[in-house]
C-alpha cells in the first residue's frame, strides 16, 4: 500500500514509514533530479510520480517496477525565519590590549595571536585594523606575545596536577601554536592519558579538541594510531561497567576518526588497530543505552570509512569541488555547494541500493526488523549495521562541514533535503548538532535560538521527523539541556519550546551527558597568571641587540681564511666562517681560534656576532659576545656577569639561565691573562647550568705545546677525561695579496684621498719586505695611514728600510696629530681652552706619548697587563685610575686624543699591541730628546749602564719571557739604534761579573 500526502520535501522524510507501517514518498518541483531513496527509488518527469515499494514476500525486481501517478505540489518551509542565510564564521572578539599591557584571560591572548597569524580570511574592524599594524611596526611585543603561549605549554607540560580549568585553558591555544609547540603539547596530552590509572574525561575531551585543532601538517599518522590504540584498550576495560566511560571512549574514537579523514591521512593501511577496534565496537551493540548505541554506530561507520583512500564525504565532495585534500582543506579554503552535495548523496545512496540487491540476505533481515516496527537502536542489536558504510553517515559529515562554516541555510536544506533524511541515525546525529549549535557560546545569540526554533519545527511540524521514539525522547532531552543554560535569551527559548512539547510528552529523559562537543570556555586563566609573572627577556634582549649591532659595525672587513692547527700545512686553508658553521651546526661543544697578534682574531668574532644577531629570531639561540678583560674572574659565571654589564636583572638572567640557549664568543683569552679551562670552571651544559656552544680566540704566542688541554670539553663518565671529539680549532692565517688588495679597496673610500688603491698596492710592493710585513691585517691598517709620511722625500722606495716598530711609531704621531688639528678647529669651552693652549705649549705629541706610556706602564704594574681598566669616578677618585680618566680636564683631553676607546666605565688601548708598543718604550724611549712634537736622535749611551737604563725600571723589575710582542718591539729598536744595543751588551757583561 501507498499512502500520499502533500507534505513538501523539505518537510517529510523522503521514505518516511506512515504509523499504519506504509511508505510515504514526496518530491519537490517538477523537473527536479531523480532521488534515490535506499529501499525507494522515484523518478520525477512532471508532475506525474513513479514509485517501487519493495515488501518482504517479494523478491528483489529491477528497479523501477511499479508507478503509480499523484499530484504533488511543492510548498515552501513554514520556518523561513530560521537559517535563512549563510553567516560569516563567528571569531572570538576580545578587547584588545594595549602595546607592554597585560593580557586578561587566555581568551583574549588567543584573539591576538588569531590576528596574527592572519591565516583565516576574516574582515577586520577599525579597532583590530589600527591594532595590527601598530603591532607590525613592533616585533618585540609580537615576540613576547607568541612567547606567552609558548610558556604557557612549558607550564602546563610540567605541571604534575592539571586540573579541568588548566585543560580547558590550555587547549584554547591549539589553532594559534607553532608545529613544535603544538607537538609538544599534543604528545604530553596522549602521555597524560595513557599513563592516568581512572578515566579523566576532561583530559580525553581536551585531547580529541586539540586534536581537532591542529593545523595542517601538524598531525602525524603515529599519533592518530597511538590515541586509537590507547581509546580501544579503555574500552575494553571499562565498556562492562556504567555506560558514562564507553560513552566518552566512544565519542572520541568517533572524532579521532573524523580527524583522520579531516587531514587526509594517507597510508592508512598501517592503522593496526582496525579489526580490533571494529569489534570492541560491536561488542557494545547489546548496551540498552541509545545515547552510547548511536555514538558505537557513528564510531563504527567513521571506521569503515578510513579503510579506503577516499573518504565517502571526499566522494560526495567529488562532486562540486573535484580531488580534495581533506576536509581540512573544505572547512579552510573552499565553500561547499548545497546542490552539490545533495547530488553526491544520492549517487551514495544509490550505490547502497546496489548492494541490497546483491547481499539479499541482509535485505530480508533489515526489511524484517523494519516491518515488524523495531527502530534503529533494535536494528543496532540485531547486527543490521555491518560493514557497509551508510549514507547517513556521510550525511552527517557534511551537515557539521557546513555548520562550522556558518553555512546554515546549506545545513537547513541538507536536513529537509537528504535522500536519507529519514533513517533514524540521521535524525538523531541533526538533533545532536542542532543542540550543540544552540550551546555554542562563540555562535551569536540569534542563531543559537534559530536552532531551538529548527528542533521544534521538525519535532511539531514534521511528520517524517521522529517516527522512532527514541528520536523524541532525544530531542525533549536537548531542549531539556538547553533550558539550563546561563544565557538568559537562548534558555528562554530552550523553556518556551520544552513547556510546548511537554504537553504531548508521555515520557521524560534526564539528560545523561553534557551536550558540547568542546571543553567549555574558562572562568579565569590560572597559566597565563603564572606566565605573566614570569620575566620577559625578549625586550631586553631586542634592546641589547640592537646597541651591539650598532657597536659592532666594522667599516672594513675581509673574511679570513683559516688552516686545522698550527702544525697543518700553510696552503691547507679553509674560509673561517664557513668551518665555524660547520661547528654551530654539530655536536661540538667549544671551538678555539688562533692568531698572531693583530691578526684579525677579535675583528673575526665581531662580525660572527654581527651574523648571529642579525639572523637571531625569537625564542633561539642567543649569541653572547663576552670580552674576556673585561669581566672580572671569568673563571666563574661569566655569562652572568656578562648578562649583567648588559643591565640584565637577576630574574631576567635566571630565566635565561633556565630556558635558553647561548653561543659564546670569548675574545681574548690571553690578554685576560687566564690559565684555566673557561668551559669547565662555568660548568658549561651541565645540569641545572648554562646551556651553551663556546668560540674563544687567543694568541698563538700566548700558549705552550699542550695548550689544548685549557679549552677541551670533558666527556661524562667517573673518570672525566678530556673530549676531544667535542672540541674544535682554526688557526687564522696571513693576509694573501688578493686579500690586502681587498682591504685597500674598502679603505680608500672612507676619507677623502689623493692615492688610489693601485697607488697604494704599487709602494706597498716597492718598499722591500712590506707586503709580508702587512699581511698582519692591524699592520696593514697601520700601514696605509703612515704610508703617505713614510715616503715623503722618497725617491728610490727600493732604499726604504721599514721595520714594524716604525709603523707603529708614525701612526701614533699620525694619530696625535690629526687629534691635534681636530682640538684646533673646534670650539672649546675657556677652561678647555687655556688647558690646551698649555699643552700645545709643551709639545701636543710629546704630552700625548707621555699620557700612552705611562698609562701602559701603570697597566702593567697594577693590573699585570690586563688590557682592559674599569673607572667610576665616585668608586675610583682616590685610585691611580684617577690620573688617567678623572675629570680633569687636561687628563680628559689628553685621553679623548690618544689611541684608547671608552665603552660605558671600561676603558683599552684600541689594540693589545698598542698597549705593548708603548711599554717597550719605557724600556727604551728614542724620543726622549725630542723637543716638541719631532723626533730626535737618541743621546749617545754613556759608559755606565746605570746612568742610561733605570735600574728600578720595568727591564730589570718584570720578566719579558712571556711578552713575545714586546720583545719583538725591542728588536727592531736595536736594529734601528745601535746604541741600544750597546745598553744591552753592558747589561749581559755587567751580569758576568
Amino acid at each position: 500500500t501507498l499512502a500520499m500526502t502533500n507534505h513538501p520535501l523539505e518537510l517529510v522524510g523522503p521514505h518516511a514509514r506512515n504509523h499504519d507501517n506504509t511508505v510515504t514518498t514526496h518530491t519537490t518541483n517538477p523537473g527536479d533530479r531523480p532521488h534515490n531513496l535506499g529501499d525507494t527509488k522515484l523518478l520525477s518527469t512532471d508532475k506525474t510520480i513513479r514509485v517501487m515499494v519493495m515488501t518482504k514476500d517479494a523478491p528483489l525486481p529491477p528497479l523501477p517496477t511499479e508507478s503509480i501517478s499523484t499530484s504533488a505540489t511543492a510548498t515552501a518551509p513554514p520556518c523561513t525565519d530560521i537559517f535563512s542565510f549563510n553567516v560569516a564564521k563567528p571569531k572570538l572578539r576580545k578587547q584588545l590590549p594595549k602595546r607592554q599591557d597585560c593580557f586578561n584571560k587566555t581568551s583574549q591572548l588567543v584573539y591576538c595571536l588569531t590576528l596574527l597569524l592572519k591565516t583565516q580570511k576574516m574582515e577586520l574592524d577599525e579597532d583590530e585594523q589600527g591594532w595590527l599594524e601598530e603591532m607590525e611596526q613592533d616585533s618585540i611585543e609580537q615576540d613576547h606575545v607568541r612567547w606567552l603561549a609558548i610558556r604557557m605549554v612549558e607550564e602546563f607540560v610540567k605541571d604534575p596536577f592539571k586540573d579541568s580549568v588548566e585543560i580547558s585553558e590550555i587547549i584554547m591555544l591549539g589553532s594559534v601554536l607553532g608545529r613544535e609547540h603544538y607537538r609538544k603539547l599534543l604528545l604530553s596530552f596522549i602521555k597524560e592519558f595513557d599513563e592516568a590509572r581512572l578515566l579523566d574525561v576532561d583530559l580525553l575531551q581536551g585531547l580529541v579538541q586539540l586534536v581537532h585543532s591542529s593545523s595542517a601538517g601538524f598531525l602525524e599518522l603515529n599519533d592518530l594510531v597511538k590515541i586509537l590504540s590507547i581509546l580501544r584498550t579503555r574500552l575494553e576495560d571499562t565498556h562492562q561497567q556504567s555506560t558514562e566511560h564507553p560513552y566518552h571512549l566512544t565519542l572520541a574514537v568517533s572524532r579521532v576518526l573524523d580527524a583522520i579523514a579531516d587531514h587526509n591521512v594517507q597510508d592508512l593501511n598501517r592503522i593496526q588497530e582496525h579489526e580490533p577496534l571494529s569489534g570492541v565496537l560491536l561488542g557494545l551493540k547489546g548496551s540498552s543505552d541509545p545515547y552510547l548505541l548511536y555514538q558505537t554506530c557513528y564510531a563504527f561507520q567513521a571506521l569503515q570509512c578510513i579503510s579506503n583512500n577516499e573518504t565517502p564525504l571526499e566522494a560526495v565532495l567529488r562532486h562540486s569541488i573535484g580531488s580534495v585534500d581533506g576536509l581540512a582543506k573544505v572547512l579552510g579554503v573552499l565553500k561547499l555547494d548545497i546542490a552539490s552535495v545533495l547530488e553526491g548523496l544520492e549517487s551514495l545512496q544509490e550505490s547502497l541500493v546496489e548492494t541490497f540487491k546483491v547481499a539479499s540476505a541482509a535485505y530480508d533481515s533489515f526489511f524484517s526488523l523494519m516491518e515488524n516496527g523495531q527502530g534503529v537502536f533494535d536494528s543496532l542489536k540485531a547486527g543490521y549495521v555491518s560493514v557497509k558504510k551508510q549514507s547517513w553517515y556521510t550525511a552527517i559529515r557534511a551537515a557539521y562541514v557546513f555548520a562550522q562554516a556558518c553555512q546554515l541555510k546549506d545545513l537547513k536544506q541538507l536536513v529537509y533535503e537528504a535522500p536519507c533524511r529519514g533513517d533514524p541515525l540521521f535524525q538523531w546525529g541533526i538533533c545532536q548538532l542542532l543542540g550543540e549549535i544552540a550551546s555554542d557560546t562563540i555562535m551569536e545569540t540569534a542563531h543559537r535560538q534559530q536552532a531551538i526554533g529548527l528542533i521544534g519545527e521538525l519535532y511539531n511540524n514534521d511528520l517524517g521527523w521522529g517516527q522512532d521514539d527514541c528520536i523524541k525522547t532525544w530531542m525533549v532531552t536537548i531542549i531539556s539541556q538547553l533550558a539550563t543554560l546561563s544565557d538568559q535569551a537562548v534558555s528562554a527559548s530552550a523553556c518556551a519550546l520544552l513547556n510546548e512539547v511537554k504537553q504531548n510528552l508521555t515520557t521524560t529523559s534526564k539528560p545523561p551527558y553534557p551536550l558540547r562537543n568542546h571543553l567549555p570556555m574558562p572562568a579565569s586563566s590560572p597559566i597565563l597568571a603564572r606566565v605573566q609573572n614570569i620575566p620577559s627577556v625578549e625586550y631586553e634582549l631586542h634592546k641589547a641587540r640592537l646597541l651591539r649591532l650598532k657597536e659592532a659595525q666594522l667599516p672594513i672587513y675581509i673574511p679570513p681564511m683559516g688552516k686545522s692547527n698550527l702544525q697543518a700545512r700553510d696552503d691547507d686553508l679553509f674560509p673561517l666562517s664557513e668551518k665555524v658553521q660547520e661547528f654551530l651546526d654539530s655536536d661540538r661543544q667549544v671551538m678555539l681560534i688562533l692568531g698572531d697578534s693583530g691578526a684579525g682574531k677579535s675583528t673575526f668574532n665581531t662580525h660572527l656576532e654581527s651574523e648571529l644577531l642579525q639572523s637571531y629570531k625569537g625564542g633561539g639561540v642567543i649569541p653572547l659576545f663576552i670580552n674576556l678583560p673585561a669581566i672580572d674572574q671569568p673563571d666563574q659565571d661569566m655569562i652572568a656577569k656578562q648578562l649583567k654589564l648588559c643591565n640584565f636583572s637577576d630574574d631576567q638572567i635566571q630565566e635565561l639561565k633556565l630556558r635558553r640557549r647561548f653561543v659564546l664568543i670569548c675574545d681574548g683569552y690571553d690578554e685576560s691573562q687566564q690559565l684555566v679551562n673557561l668551559y669547565r670552571t662555568n660548568m658549561l651544559n651541565q645540569p641545572g647550568q648554562w646551556s651553551a656552544k663556546m668560540v674563544i680566540s687567543c694568541r698563538s704566542q700566548y700558549l705552550g705545546q699542550d695548550y689544548r688541554s685549557r679549552f677541551m670539553p670533558q666527556s661524562s663518565g667517573h673518570y672525566s677525561r678530556p673530549a676531544a671529539e667535542l672540541f674544535q680549532e682554526a688557526v687564522i692565517a696571513p693576509f694573501t695579496r688578493d686579500q690586502i688588495e681587498n682591504y685597500v679597496e674598502q679603505y680608500v673610500p672612507l676619507e677623502p684621498r689623493t692615492w688610489t688603491t693601485q697607488d697604494y698596492m704599487d709602494r706597498l710592493s716597492a718598499i722591500p719586505h712590506l707586503m709580508d710585513l702587512v699581511s698582519n691585517p692591524f699592520l696593514l691598517t697601520l700601514a696605509l695611514e703612515a704610508l703617505p709620511a713614510v715616503i715623503e722625500g722618497q725617491r728610490d722606495l727600493s732604499t726604504i728600510k721599514l721595520a714594524r716598530v716604525q709603523l707603529y711609531d708614525v701612526f701614533v704621531m699620525h694619530w696625535l696629530n690629526v687629534n691635534k688639528r681636530r682640538l684646533e678647529s673646534n670650539t672649546l669651552s675657556n677652561a678647555d681652552r687655556a688647558i690646551f693652549d698649555q699643552l700645545l705649549d709643551a709639545g701636543f705629541v710629546f704630552m700625548g706619548m707621555d699620557y700612552s706610556t705611562r698609562l701602559a706602564l701603570a697597566i702593567f704594574e697594577k693590573q699585570d697587563g690586563n688590557p682592559v681598566v674599569k673607572y667610576t669616578h665616585l668608586r675610583d677618585k682616590t685610585t691611580w685610575r684617577v690620573v688617567f680618566f678623572g675629570p680633569d680636564p687636561e687628563v680628559r683631553l689628553l685621553r679623548e686624543s690618544s689611541p684608547v676607546t671608552r665603552t660605558g666605565s671600561l676603558f683599552k688601548f684600541i689594540h693589545r699591541s698598542m698597549l705593548e708598543y708603548f711599554f717597550s718604550r719605557i724600556v727604551f724611549d728614542p724620543s726622549a730628546q725630542e723637543e716638541c712634537d719631532k723626533i730626535a736622535p737618541q743621546q749617545e749611551v754613556g759608559s755606565s749602564v746605570v746612568q742610561s737604563l733605570d735600574p728600578d725600571g720595568p727591564f730589570f723589575k718584570r720578566s719579558l719571557v712571556e711578552e713575545p710582542s714586546i720583545i719583538q718591539f725591542l728588536c727592531d729598536r736595536v736594529k734601528m739604534h745601535p746604541d741600544f744595543e750597546k745598553q744591552l751588551h753592558s747589561i749581559v757583561n755587567k751580569s758576568k761579573t
